[in-house]
């Protein structure tokens, strides 16, 4: 294997570290139920068990490649777009390195088919993180704005629970910002977690989401 495999291997690994530190602190929280994942194509593979143990192992999961291209294992093929599936039948869904600004349909899609007591997971690199600047142009994963993407959760009428960040500069530590120096770090942060409900759901308690400097709040 090259030395450029060797490194990029190295960096999915710390990039699913960072991401699954993220998401275990949401994972047991989460309502039990069916979920939904739509992973960016050069996102790292998060473990089916990993999500699916909120549910006790009872939940069944359905992971979707961003467009139309299946991955190797995944089980069923669909526009992301314009998925083919119900209003309000997912308890959980995660958009995993996905979204940007937040004008993307997959983002409208999520919010259609989450039932109206259910979680939404927005997971992305930081923008202005070391991490999305260094990346390679082949395997570019998109940069997420918050801000820009609580605005469109705003028209699209939901709430924004809490937020997290794994990773600073480019580091695998903290794993997870979540006291201390968080509120300095957070703006900084390789990987972004953010929590949303429906508006007029149940336990539905709003923040307002400033400059990041300014407060953070962990992901229940």
């Amino acid at each position: 294997m090259s030395k450029t495999a060797i490194h990029t291997e190295s960096r999915q690994e710390t990039l699913r570290a960072l991401s699954e530190g993220l998401l275990s602190h949401a994972v047991g929280t989460l309502p039990p139920g069916n979920i939904l994942e739509i992973r960016h194509a050069a996102a790292p593979v998060v473990s089916p068990e990993f999500l699916c143990s909120s549910s006790g192992g009872f939940a069944d999961l359905i992971s979707l490649n961003r467009g139309r291209k299946p991955f190797f294992d995944q089980p069923a093929v669909c526009d992301t777009a314009s998925l083919p599936f119900q209003d309000g039948v997912f308890s959980t869904v995660l958009l995993h390195h996905v979204i940007s600004r937040g004008t993307e349909s997959e983002l409208g899609e999520a919010v259609r088919v989450l039932t109206r007591d259910g979680i939404l997971l927005i997971m992305g690199l930081n923008r202005l993180g070391l991490r999305f600047r260094s990346q390679g142009r082949l395997r570019r994963l998109p940069g997420l704005s918050p801000l820009k993407v609580k605005a469109q959760l705003d028209h699209l009428d939901m709430t924004l629970q809490g937020f997290a960040g794994a990773g600073i500069f480019g580091l695998k530590r903290p794993l997870f910002t979540g006291s201390g120096m968080a509120v300095l770090c957070t703006p900084f942060a390789d990987v972004m977690l953010l929590r949303v409900r429906h508006s007029d759901g149940p336990e539905t308690t709003p923040i307002k989401l400033g400059k990041l400097h300014s407060r953070v709040v962990q992901s229940a």
